[in-house]
């Protein structure tokens, strides 16, 4: 099953879960605070909104938050491709189809097919000026200085989200109230849900049905970079995910085309948080989508458990003698 798969299989599940739990009234919660009796989960930015608007220590909010960290920390950013509905909704509703990673997914064929090579054969001596020494070096040791054409632009530890999410905790400490949370998306789509799920259910018609369906469009279609340039929430996990160092992806060389001489952009191009699966620069931005897994031409992309530092750096010093 590829991964693409079995994210939107989870996430199905997700969303049927906290459908049925309103259909039959059991409480079980969004995923924006789930639970059940005394076990509960909170969104992480709620728990630091409920601390700031509140001004008191609330115990089931930092119990919360700590296991919400403790997830990041291990699996890396992984709600935000596995269960976050915001880029699902935002391709479903997308009627204009984006064919760059198509163009990029040809380009890399074209390029094989001209060099008379076949996935993840060597291409033929001469046929593609090889990328050199250094930037196969750079490919492999994240350092990426050297400017090759295929490499994404570097992500910063700290850029725009947090600027965002500095706002809706300082809004938050003066307003008394979790401002955010009014027009989270994540909330947003469960509430429109439960809205629906209100007037077909009990007949019972909200203004809610009109006002957050309009929020949540124009979060998903205005915004349209809202995941990478936006979203505090993903700022929360970026800074949580830092020490994460297990499922990132990992390039095998050997198959790489890259590697072999021809400049393949088909990972970069897929990624939809705009990383280079060779550099280890930003890769704790990962969601660990699996699209790079999936689209590679050559099959070179893999997601294992855990892949060593210093096995990355032999490799590194192997390619640039």
């Amino acid at each position: 099953m590829k991964i693409s798969v079995a994210r939107k299989i989870t996430l199905t599940l997700v969303v049927v879960v906290v459908l049925v739990s309103f259909f039959v009234n059991v409480g079980t919660g969004t995923l924006s605070s789930m639970g059940w009796e005394a076990i509960a989960y909170i969104c992480p930015l709620g728990a630091l909104e409920t601390f700031l608007a509140s001004w008191t220590f609330v115990p089931r909010a930092l119990i919360a938050f700590i296991l919400v960290a403790v997830g990041v920390i291990v699996l890396g950013k992984v709600f935000c491709a596995w269960l976050c509905p915001v880029p699902p909704l935002r391709k479903f509703f997308t009627f204009k189809k984006d064919t760059s990673v198509d163009d990029a997914i040809a380009a890399s064929h074209k390029a094989l097919k001209a060099a008379g090579a076949t996935e993840g054969a060597i291409a033929i001596e001469g046929a593609i000026e090889p990328l050199s020494a250094e930037e196969q070096a750079s490919l492999v040791g994240g350092s990426c200085k050297s400017g090759c054409s295929s490499c994404a632009t570097q992500r910063k530890k700290l850029d725009s989200r947090h600027l965002v999410l500095g706002g809706a905790l300082l809004s938050t400490a003066i307003f008394g109230f979790p401002v955010f949370c009014i027009v989270c998306p994540v909330g947003l789509t469960f509430a429109s849900l439960l809205a629906l799920w209100r007037l077909v259910g009990f007949n019972e018609p909200s203004w809610a049905l009109l006002v957050f369906p309009v929020f949540l469009a124009l979060e998903l279609f205005v915004l349209r970079k809202w995941c990478i340039k936006f979203c505090p929430l993903g700022a929360v996990m970026s800074l949580l995910s830092i020490p994460n160092r297990l499922f990132r992806p990992h390039v095998d060389t050997k198959k790489c085309l890259r590697t072999q001489g021809i400049d393949c952009a088909v990972c970069v191009s897929v990624c939809e948080e705009e990383l280079d699966p060779h550099c280890m620069d930003g890769m704790h931005e990962c969601t660990k989508c699996g699209l790079c897994v999936d689209k590679c031409p050559a099959h070179a992309v893999t997601i294992p458990l855990y892949i060593a530092k210093k096995k990355q750096l032999e490799k590194t010093k192997t390619l640039a003698e």
